[in-house]
């Protein structure tokens, strides 16, 4: 009886455990409560499996204490244990600071990040925060191994200069190869992508991972993936942002009263600071005029900086679809931007002369499966550009606007004339320099220009599991087209210049400029390029057992033309050709092998040269896939070693558009021989009626020996995971190593005849460092905590220059860093101490002779001007005192980059902060004198700054603490020498970004029927820490006479539907 009960009990006991199921359901969202589709939701120890939908959603059956786990690429699997009568389980995944199933973009192909041999680096858009136009200024401090700076803040002209680990050639050829979407595209294009199209934005940085570019791998490579659809229901995306933007560290100008004040005190100084006798050149009569503004017509105290705007604005909007079936995916998007300048335009003819940019960009990403072995997809994207501008270029106009003098006119006189500087010339813009900025920017006119790009890829793929089991073929092309256009209406306003008023008070006028009218619309220019991309390749992947086998063999070509080239060989196509090779192999998840080549055929070389073979070999061991890692496991969860080596190459020639420079040039418009012949004219050449004709000579010199600039590239690198992954670090070691750099030879001497320097393979130098990625997360309850840091260490070295030995070893640019800066090292200011003083008994005007055992300078100097070393000792300040061995290195690119943020979020509610510095580098205050140094033209041709303040006075001679010594009335050739006075170390630390963003409750969201609805507000760049203090630390030129970097406020709605 009770063995029947038993096996009554045993037969029922599945029915009971599936009568006690529920259905569950729930909702998975992001850290930022962004839903998420395509996560696995399982039970724990069963077959039951579902996905979430397009809106984050899933519903599953599962018993009370049973375990839901719910897992996706990129976050930390969650796992849940069903309570009694709980029915609904909503789910925020944390993201992983490490996911080793990730797939990684790699050169040609990808790769799961767990079997990666190369040192590549991989963010999502998410972690870029780009709410400007261009994604090249957010990328600093982001991404290890990227050294970036932003030289301007001009609309449409503000990208960041970036190099990958740093800059190896003294030459040319230092740009990355950029690649979006697997074709080759320039910075530009990678600029103007707008963030929320972007998948992945991958760096790859070593041999293993760019020698399969062959020719253009020496410098690094950028990876750029936009989205794709999915099997999806639609989601449609937009986002709504507007910004407000003030520029950072506008020059404070100095009043005009004190500013000829100054001119007086320089007067004086120059006179030998009389104490009797002496009148100044501005009497306290007329000072008094500047001070009190009586009179702003002829005593003026005209801030230049009235002509800009306190702060401008930015819009973006943007929208985009993805979607699709088991057949057909898609992704589609639209973008808008828009962004106003500084200027503060006020024109007779009511045109805006002020900057403005817009941008419209669309694109179309479609993959369709025609068969079951056939894929394919197109992709279309495209960019308009508008923009707005004055005649003038903006390096110009704020050269001029940090140069004109407050004193000398105003903007406008009272009676509505439009005055002018004295001495202006049209020709002297840009040089002289001497002109009025208000009649610039409102009274010569404006220029628009717009730009057109397309680009499109097709792409199909065909499986030949027929043939072979993992064999597949892919073929590719592209097609890109740019065009440019600009416009140009130019007028010219009748302008005065007045210095006195006539018995009635009237002003007394000299007329500058005669003035015309605003001209119709004339063509000033247009461009264009049409780049052909081809593709195809042989794929193999297939596990067997323990072994993972793959491989690649690839042929591409790539056609560049370009339009409207003065010369015609620029116009003819620039053609390259590749053949790629890689092969992996992986034992039992632990030992990793990889080996790849690319060989690149390039017409700068002639036969027998043109073709360059780049291999590389690599290998990786997951120490912590060993068994008997296994009890280190809770602590180390992952350890894994790498190393790699291989060489790379470089064609591209420094600042030379020479097509096929292995060949011999001649210039057939050069000057004749005379012969003295008499009677009759030359051959309508203009050579004089002595010549025959014009000369033909060699104006560059067959090099058929001229090869491949090549780089051997050495990495090692470590991965390391804690605490179950918790956090995640990354560490690359790097040498390279690059010779025969193509390079103009600079020591040949003069009496050998050659018109100009022939071209040569010749140059050797290294590049060393480490670039490091850690990763945290941690979660405290309810709040989700993460945090991040990257750094880039670089250190380059010229090991081979072409410089004839010098004199003095501390003069040899050999053994240097690339861009260090070849100065005088200044040893404070002159002191009375220095010199035998001779008094005037007339008026106590003091002479000075400097003291024997001195060093003679060069120039007379006095109290209070610069003093340098005499580093050879000869008594004398000359050339052979410059050198390169001062603490101030390169001024072209930092040595450091580094960014580091924190993040947190609860209950939807989220806030972020990202700091990014960078350190050494430098900058020359003296970069554009004239706009720093006072009166360094003339009194004429001086805005001084408020520094100029912080001077050396004859009151307190023995002050060493000052920044402007002596103050001169003209350029002092002493005191504006290069030296170690002027430079400043421009390492920096920045508030990057901060965010502060809430993701309403779904509840509330879907009673309007939509996914998602969140609400941010971002600032960027919003305080800066450095010993630059003049200006922004990264415009490292013109004095910081460009248009100002800016901070920013965003604004944002995003809305999921």
């Amino acid at each position: 009886m009770h063995r029947n009960l038993l096996s009554l009990s045993l037969l029922c006991a599945p029915f009971g455990l599936f009568a006690q199921q529920v259905k569950v359901s729930g909702l998975i969202t992001d850290s930022k409560g962004n839903p998420v589709s395509g996560v696995t939701v399982s039970v724990k120890n069963q077959t039951a499996k579902t996905n979430t939908n397009a809106s984050g959603q899933y519903s599953i059956q599962a018993a009370p204490g049973n375990t839901l786990v719910f897992t996706y690429v990129g976050y930390i699997t969650e796992e849940h244990i069903l309570k009694p009568e709980e029915n609904t389980v909503n789910i925020r995944l944390t993201e992983s600071a490490s996911n080793l199933d990730e797939v990684v973009v790699v050169g040609f192909g990808k790769q799961k990040k767990e079997s990666l041999v190369a040192s590549i680096s991989t963010i999502t858009a998410k972690d870029l925060a780009v709410t400007g136009r261009s994604l090249s200024n957010s990328i600093a401090g982001q991404v290890p191994g990227i050294v970036a700076i932003q030289p301007s803040g001009e609309p449409g002209y503000d990208d960041s200069n970036f190099w990958i680990r740093g800059v190896s050639s003294f030459a040319g050829g230092t740009s990355p190869l950029i690649i979006i979407d697997g074709v080759p595209r320039s910075k530009s294009d990678m600029s103007n992508i707008p963030v929320e199209d972007i998948e992945t934005f991958s760096v790859l940085k070593d041999a293993s991972a760019t020698a399969v570019y062959g020719a253009e791998g020496a410098n690094g490579v950028v990876l750029i993936t936009t989205k794709r659809g999915m099997p999806q229901k639609t989601v449609i995306s937009t986002d709504l942002q507007h910004a407000i933007r003030k520029p950072l560290r506008l020059p404070s100008s100095l009043d005009s009263y004190r500013t000829l004040s100054l001119y007086n005190e320089a007067t004086w100084n120059e006179k030998g600071n009389p104490t009797s006798g002496w009148l100044p050149t501005y009497d306290d009569k007329t000072l008094e005029k500047y001070l009190t503004g009586a009179d702003p017509d002829l005593y003026p105290n005209t801030n230049w900086l009235d002509l800009l705007k306190p702060n401008t604005n930015v819009s973006r909007y943007t929208i985009n679809f993805r979607g699709g079936g088991d057949r057909v995916r898609f992704f589609t998007s639209g973008a808008y931007y828009t962004e106003d300048g500084l200027y503060n335009s006020h024109t007779v003819e009511n045109y805006n002369a002020n900057l403005k940019y817009e941008r419209f960009n669309l694109r179309s990403n479609i993959d369709m499966d025609l068969t079951s072995t056939t894929k394919m997809s197109v992709d279309l994207a495209g960019f308009f550009v508008k923009q707005n501008a004055p005649i003038q270029t903006a390096d110009n106009l704020w050269s001029i606007i940090t140069l004109a003098p407050r004193y000398l006119f105003p903007m406008v006189y009272s009676d509505g004339t439009f005055a002018e500087h004295p001495v202006y010339s049209a020709g002297s813009v840009g040089t002289g320099e001497r002109a009025n900025p208000y009649n610039l920017l409102n009274n010569m006119g404006y220029s628009r220009n717009q730009e057109v790009t397309l680009q499109s890829k097709i792409n199909l793929t065909q499986a030949l599991d027929v043939i072979t089991q993992g064999l597949s073929w892919r073929g590719a092309v592209g097609f890109d087209n740019l065009s440019q256009g600009r416009t140009n209406r130019t007028k010219e306003a009748r302008s005065y210049y007045a210095n006195s008023r006539d018995a009635n008070g009237n002003l007394v006028f000299s007329q500058i400029r005669g003035g015309a009218a605003l001209s119709n619309p004339a063509a000033a220019g247009s461009s264009g390029e049409r780049n052909i991309y081809l593709e195809t390749a042989l794929d193999y992947k297939r596990t067997l057992g323990k072994h993972d086998v793959s491989g690649l063999v690839l042929y591409n070509q790539k056609e560049k033309q370009y339009q409207n080239r003065g010369n015609g060989l620029e116009m003819l196509p620039y053609r390259k050709q590749s053949i790629v090779a890689r092969g992996t192999y992986g034992y039992d998840g632990r030992y990793l092998l990889e080996a790849s080549m690319g060989m690149t055929g390039s017409e700068n070389f002639a036969m027998g040269n043109r073709w360059g073979l780049f291999p590389s070999i690599g290998g990786a061991w997951w120490v912590s896939h060993e068994k008997f890692w296994e009890p280190l496991e809770q602590i180390v969860s992952k350890l894994k070693f790498r190393v790699s080596y291989g060489k790379t190459g470089n064609d591209v020639l420094a600042n030379d558009l020479s097509r096929f420079p292995y060949r011999e040039k001649l210039n057939e418009g050069a000057a004749g021989y005379n012969f003295s012949w008499t009677g009759g004219a030359g051959v309508g050449d203009g050579q004089g009626s002595g010549s025959p004709g014009a000369g033909i000579v060699e104006s560059d010199y067959a090099t058929p020996t001229l090869k491949w600039e090549e780089e051997n590239k050495f990495n090692t690198g470590i991965y390391i995971g804690l605490f179950k992954n918790r956090i995640d670090a990354t560490i690359d070691f790097f040498y390279n190593e690059r010779f025969d750099i193509l390079m103009r030879r600079r020591t040949l001497p003069t009496s050998a005849g050659l018109q100009v320097a022939p071209m040569q393979n010749f140059g050797r130098t290294n590049n060393r460092g480490l670039d490091m990625n850690i990763t945290g997360t941690q979660k405290v309850n309810e709040v989700t905590l993460s945090a991040r840091l990257n750094y880039t260490y670089t250190k380059n070295k010229v090991v081979e220059f072409d410089e004839i030995p010098p004199s003095y070893t501390y003069q040899a640019y050999t053994g240097q860093s690339i861009g260090k800066p070849f100065i005088y090292i200044a040893d404070g200011l002159y002191t009375p101490d220095d010199f035998d003083i001779t008094v005037n008994p007339a008026n106590g005007a003091q002479t000075y002779q400097l003291k024997s055992g001195l060093a003679n300078p060069g120039f007379a100097v006095a109290p209070g001007d610069i003093r340098y070393k005499d580093l050879n000792g000869d008594g004398l300040i000359n050339n052979y005192d410059q050198t390169y061995n001062s603490l101030f290195s390169s001024n072209i690119t930092p040595g450091i980059v580094y960014g580091f943020g924190l993040n947190a979020e609860w209950h939807g509610l989220n806030i972020g902060v990202f700091f990014q510095g960078a350190g050494r580098f430098s900058t020359n205050l003296l970069g554009k004198t004239e706009n720093f140094f006072p009166f360094a033209r003339s009194v004429n041709d001086a805005a001084l700054r408020e520094e100029a303040m912080d001077r050396w006075t004859f009151a307190d001679p023995y002050n060493q603490n000052v920044l402007f010594p002596r103050l001169s009335t003209a350029n002092n050739g002493n005191n504006t020498r290069n030296s170690t006075w002027w430079y400043r170390d421009a390492s920096y630390l920045r508030l990057k970004n901060i965010e502060l963003g809430y993701t309403l409750k779904s509840e509330f969201v879907k009673k309007m029927h939509l996914n998602t609805v969140r609400l941010y507000v971002q600032g960027e760049n919003l305080h800066t820490w450095d010993k630059v203090k003049f200006w922004d630390p990264e415009v490292t030129e013109r004095s910081g006479s460009r248009y100002p970097i800016s901070s920013t406020w965003t604004f944002g709605l995003n809305v999921t539907f």
